[in-house]
């Protein structure tokens, strides 16, 4: 009942350091939980990996003839799922009980707030089994990650930073936002800035490590992100219902966005253009044909380069070549010449309509 209590009265603020968000009841590990209290709570406390609360400082006292822990600015960095559960089964009066551990952590200065935020994040690390820890969840409460949530906001675009359900996002966020996932950002931006192939390569967790971390997230302004998760979400969407196009989705995202970046120099084109994906205004039909335009002429280019009979690359691998961009480039500007010509007339069609739209 403690625990349950403890969500009772702060709610979600309880873990606003935890790195990820509530995953929902039908989680298999919540399910174990939930089954655990129900059926077996007398065993619960071997069961449970337990409660981690860091705190600001932590001090046992008495109260009414008992020894009661008193914890100041608490938050559960682990066991988020079973505080949830035990909280939905409270009206049970299961007497099942948990294991929970509080470190104290003080926070006096600039140093010890730095050093509070590395410790939290190896705790978490450590101390995470029931339910994997991926390398985005430990970026979830990096700074640039907080200044994007609150940044993005501002563009009526919820930002789920923190892995959990949907559902419970949007019962929180409301109806009228937009979300989008730090793994969508960073799958546009990478595609966009990088050699495709690393999306392909490394995959959406591959791209929260040291060596891409900072070229994916290496501003907090909100329109860096949004044109190029904008673009990514019209490529995909000319991608949909062709199985090949999937393995080009990259490559052509890369290849579109170096068209549309100069266009996006100015703040205003950056907003013009958000304006026109999100109320999907007229000068999305022709981007849309160029985007057609492009994966058929990526597409033509690996079966005139896959191979022949066996040795022959299948279209999987061919799109995890490095350096593929100017390999379709010269393709167009030889055997692709009419691809080219429908792509640039397309192209101006799509540019000409932007210019012309009303901030």
């Amino acid at each position: 009942a403690s625990v349950a209590d403890m969500y009772e009265t702060a709610g979600i603020r309880l873990f606003a350091r935890n790195v990820r968000g509530y995953l929902g009841g039908n989680k298999d590990v919540n399910k174990g939980i939930q089954n655990t209290i129900k059926n077996e709570p007398s065993n619960f406390w071997y069961y449970n990996n337990g409660i981690t609360i860091v705190c600001d400082h932590a001090q046992r006292i008495s109260v009414g003839g008992k020894d009661v822990m008193r914890v100041h600015n608490p938050q559960i960095i682990n066991g988020q799922q079973t505080t949830r559960t035990l909280h939905a089964e409270a009206e049970a009066n299961s007497p099942a009980s948990v294991i929970v551990r509080a470190i104290e952590i003080p926070r006096n200065d600039q140093e010890s707030a730095e050093r509070f935020d590395t410790l939290v994040s190896r705790i978490v690390a450590a101390t995470n089994w029931q339910n994997s820890i991926s390398a985005s969840d430990l970026m979830a409460n990096d700074r640039r990650q907080v200044e994007l949530e609150r940044e993005l906001r501002k563009f009526r675009y919820a930002y789920l930073r923190k892995r959990q359900a949907k559902s419970e996002a949007r019962r929180f966020i409301g109806q009228h936002y937009t979300m989008v996932t730090k793994e969508e950002l960073a799958q546009a931006v990478a595609a966009c800035e990088l050699d495709p192939v690393v999306v392909r390569r490394e995959g959406k967790e591959g791209l929260f490590g040291e060596q891409y971390y900072t070229k994916v997230f290496p501003t907090s302004d909100p329109l860096f992100y949004l044109a190029r998760y904008r673009l990514m979400r019209e490529v995909r969407y000319a991608s949909a219902g062709y199985p090949e196009r999937a393995y080009a989705k990259w490559l052509i995202l890369h290849y579109v966005w170096s068209r549309l970046a100069p266009v996006l120099r100015a703040r205003s084109m950056m907003m013009r253009f958000l304006h026109v994906c999100e109320g999907n205004f007229a000068p999305l039909r022709p981007l849309l044909e160029a985007n057609n335009t492009a994966f058929r002429a990526a597409l033509a280019l690996y079966r005139q380069e896959r191979g022949r009979g066996e040795r022959a690359a299948d279209v999987s691998t061919f799109f995890k070549r490095k350096g593929l961009l100017p390999e379709l480039e010269r393709y167009l500007g030889r055997g692709g010449k009419n691809f080219q010509r429908t792509f640039d007339r397309r192209w101006k069609r799509f540019e000409a309509l932007l210019t012309a739209m009303e901030d």
